[in-house]
């Protein structure tokens, strides 16, 4: 683990365009000191100036290959092929100069053209450079690069390599958590690159599907975030460990403000999109550099897709470069204050980069480490056992050891208050044969036999006492590892929950138009049955009178069937011109049909009979309608 290391931020400024300066545009309160590495902002009545100090600072003549230099993306991937992560991203306002320069190429159309020039922005200087810096590397260590390009747009996951996901109303890539990888995108093309061609021909490939639109402030705008990673593994195929790091580059959609971009529809629901995300990931910059040391507050990665994907780069265990883009025109002022603004933040932010091992061969390494420390420990303990070996063998004559000058022991150890004690010891206890018979120059010290027994004692009982409380620590140590692996365990479960309510939460936000549309539906079909049924109330029955009898016969109240024709129905419209007949006009109707029928003398004395109960139950009928529709006939 490298220790902790601020996010580096580099401004640039780019130059006036000439539609700006055709339209008056100026530039008088926003200047470079490159020799402070400052950025002196001056107020609006011009009385009061402001400095930002940043790692480096550029003026509009930079060009690109003096920017890649300067900021040291050559160090930055020297880590990153040793096993560290890096992230380069771009942040400014829309037109500020971001995707010239992570990419440098022109636009026409809305699609880029693609050439070689010294305009090339970082992208193809950092790719063409980490396979330099690969080939420098020891031959024992077999380096595979791994390609990936991805867009986030309207917080949908698109993988820009992959024309299945390109499709319209496509609804993108699912984004997991694990434990190992935090963050990542499922089922993401994984393209692996042996050269810098290889990689370029996808980034450009990439490129022509992203999502371009014009607008009052840029001609070529890009509407989502696109993440360029590559994943460099390394094998060293003579000591066996393996290594990965991924380095990020990011072109991050610019912030827009609708009053001057002039969008509307799609495009504005895009420009909405696109300032939730970098709110986010404004908040999280916010957060992170207003923590102090040992203090912990929660942090909304999860807020957002884009800021989720950055987690490890920002606050994380990542080396990160921030490049701040800024407008030269006082009409971009309040814009170029808040891009100084954040950036200042992120660059008090601290990150701790770690080396990426595999985790098999970090456990070798750490048992490595761990064998080496024993064994250092087992010396000692062999030193000090033949340091008290040698200390009981001082005056046993029957074995004829003898100490030299330059024994294992060190004389340091008579020293202090057991030396003094021993000393005195010495010189009351009486002659014996087992005592001290005279201290000779060069001669070690002889301690008398009660005095090594007591020194032996001791020190065993020493050498119990820490092998003892080392127990008791390794005790202490394997259950918190335990108690660890539960809460890890525990962890994991949670996210899976909370990644599975995720799911359910997308799931709904999808099926939630559809369900609109059905309760729309529904609601339409009710009033609909609402309106037949106020119909079906209000309109009359007409029963047909004698006279004309057979010229119609009713069905229903809406359908009407005629006598000469079955099975022809009437529609609303003919209804409502029957219906709207008066009766006076019937009765006229059924007087010219009197005419036309012949005489009652004429007629049968069954049909009479037939005619009149007709007749009658139909008077009876009329009558009891009109009474219950109080209407007169």
């Amino acid at each position: 683990m490298e220790s902790s290391t601020r996010i580096s931020v580099a401004v640039r400024m780019r130059p006036l365009l000439k539609e700006e300066q055709d339209q008056g545009h100026t530039n008088s309160k926003v200047f470079i000191d490159s020799g402070e590495k400052a950025i002196v902002v001056s107020s609006t009545d011009q009385k009061q100036q402001k400095k930002y100090f940043f790692d480096c600072v550029f003026d509009e003549l930079t060009t690109q290959e003096e920017l890649f230099n300067y900021t040291k993306i050559p160090e930055l991937l020297k880590k990153v092929v040793q096993g560290f992560n890096a992230t380069i991203f771009a942040y400014g306002q829309t037109g500020s100069g971001k995707t010239f320069t992570m990419e440098g190429y022109d636009y026409n159309s809305l699609k880029p053209i693609i050439k070689e020039s010294d305009k090339q922005g970082l992208v193809p200087r950092v790719v063409h450079s980490l396979f330099s810096e690969i080939k420098t590397m020891p031959q024992n260590i077999e380096y595979t690069v791994y390609a990936t390009y991805m867009q986030v747009y309207q917080e949908k996951i698109y993988d820009l390599l992959n024309p299945a996901q390109l499709k319209p109303n496509s609804a993108g890539l699912k984004m997991r958590w694990s434990k190992h990888d935090e963050f990542y995108v499922e089922n993401l093309y994984v393209h692996p690159c042996y050269n810098a061609t290889e990689v370029l021909t996808h980034f450009h490939a990439g490129l022509k599907n992203k999502v371009m639109a014009s607008h009052n402030l840029n001609s070529a705008s890009s509407r989502s975030h696109c993440i360029l990673s590559l994943i460099i593994e390394g094998v060293d195929t003579e000591a066996g460990g393996i290594f990965s790091s991924k380095l990020q580059l990011v072109d991050l959609a610019g912030s827009e403000r609708v009053s001057m971009t002039g969008n509307e529809g799609p495009a504005l629901k895009e420009s909405i999109e696109i300032n939730k995300s970098l709110f986010t990931l404004r908040q999280v910059i916010t957060t992170l550099s207003g923590n102090r040391e040992g203090e912990s507050a929660f942090v909304p990665y999860r807020d957002s897709k884009l800021t989720s994907l950055l987690k490890q780069s920002i606050g994380g265990n990542s080396y990160c470069l921030m490049i701040a883009c800024l407008s030269p025109s006082d009409m971009y002022y309040d814009e170029n204050i808040s891009t100084l603004t954040y950036a200042t933040k992120a660059n008090c932010i601290s990150n701790d980069p770690v080396k990426n091992l595999d985790p098999k061969t970090k456990l070798v390494k750490d048992l490595r480490k761990e064998i080496k420390g024993l064994k250092k420990e087992l010396n000692e303990a062999y030193e000090q056992i033949n340091m008290l070996t040698g200390l009981a063998n001082i005056n046993n004559p029957k074995k004829g050891m003898k100490v030299k000058e330059n024994a294992n022991f060190p004389i340091d150890i008579f020293q202090g208050q057991k030396y003094q004690s021993s000393k005195n010891n010495l010189q009351i206890a009486p002659r014996t044969k087992s005592a001290i018979t005279a201290v000779r120059p060069n001669e070690p010290f002889a301690l008398s036999l009660e005095m090594l027994s007591e020194n032996l004692h001791d020190s065993v009982k020493m050498i119990k006492d820490l092998m003892g409380s080392n127990q008791k620590l390794k005790d202490l140590v394997n259950e918190l590892s335990n108690i660890k692996k539960n809460q890890d365990a525990e962890i994991a479960q949670l996210h899976a929950e909370n990644q599975n309510l995720l799911e359910k939460v997308e799931s709904l936000e999808n099926e939630s138009s559809v369900v609109g549309k059905l309760q729309q539906e529904k609601q339409n079909l009710i009033s609909r049955l609402s309106a037949l049924e106020r119909e079906n109330r209000q309109a009359p029955v007409i029963f047909p009178t004698k006279e004309r009898k057979n010229e119609w016969a009713w069905k229903s109240k809406r359908t009407i069937v005629r006598a000469d024709s079955p099975g022809q129905f009437i529609d609303k419209d003919h209804y409502q011109r029957y219906q709207s007949v008066r009766p006076s006009t019937r009765v006229k109707m059924d007087r010219s049909a009197e005419s036309t029928e012949p005489a009652k003398s004429e007629l049968s004395p069954d049909s009479k009979i037939r005619d009149d109960t007709l007749s009658s139950l139909s008077v009876l009928y009329n009558k009891t309608r009109a009474k219950n529709n109080n209407t007169t006939f």
